[in-house]
């Protein structure tokens, strides 16, 4: 039986989060954030339009776990139980260990700094659980909230790669960020470092 490159896409749980699986029932939650056009102004896809934009998404995700090449989870909050975003790996390179990160979150809990949160746990899997050595995240260079978040899981900024994507028809310039493993176990052993576990 081969190896599960992203372990089944297992459940993940933080101080006040909860990383899972997409299901259909999420589609209006999804549609939600996903209307809105500041929280898509910088993405690749294009905003929402009616709730079956969000199934089609969710479809073809849940069509990916059977396969096991999706590591993208909900980003539910535990005091509430609704989904306020999501966070996967959309491109990886088994080869020589590495993945790109992405992440959208409902611009109702912008600032609270629960992306870091969310992406903290899931750099904690790529390297403990995944095995990968290195995990790669960019940003359309105005998106500086998105770099804010990759500084403060302690990422390092590699610098812009031009014209690097081609998304609503056009090519855009990104400022690339990574970590590595070592980067990582590193920041775990200092004491200022937020770890979510």
């Amino acid at each position: 039986m081969r190896e599960l490159f992203f372990k089944g896409t297992p459940q993940l749980e933080t101080e006040r989060l909860i990383l899972r699986k997409l299901k259909l029932q999420d589609a209006d939650d999804i549609f939600e954030y996903a209307a809105d056009k500041e929280v898509t102004r910088y993405l690749t896809w294009e905003t929402h339009k009616s709730v079956e934009d969000a199934r089609k998404f969710i479809n073809f995700i849940l069509d990916k776990y059977k396969k096991d090449e999706a590591g993208e989870w909900g980003i539910v909050l535990k005091e509430t139980g609704k989904l306020i975003g999501s966070i996967g790996m959309p491109w990886h390179d088994k080869k020589n260990k590495r993945a790109e990160i992405g992440f959208v979150l409902s611009r109702k809990y912008w600032g609270q700094g629960i992306m870091p949160e969310a992406v903290n746990r899931v750099l904690q899997f790529a390297f403990a659980e995944m095995g990968l050595n290195r995990i790669e995240c960019c940003h359309a260079l105005h998106n500086e909230k998105s770099g804010r978040v990759m500084q403060k899981v302690g990422m390092s900024f590699e610098g812009i790669a031009r014209e690097k994507i081609l998304a609503k028809n056009k090519f855009w310039d990104v400022k690339q960020y990574a970590i590595l493993r070592s980067d990582w176990e590193r920041l775990r052993k200092t004491p200022s470092f937020t770890c979510y576990n």
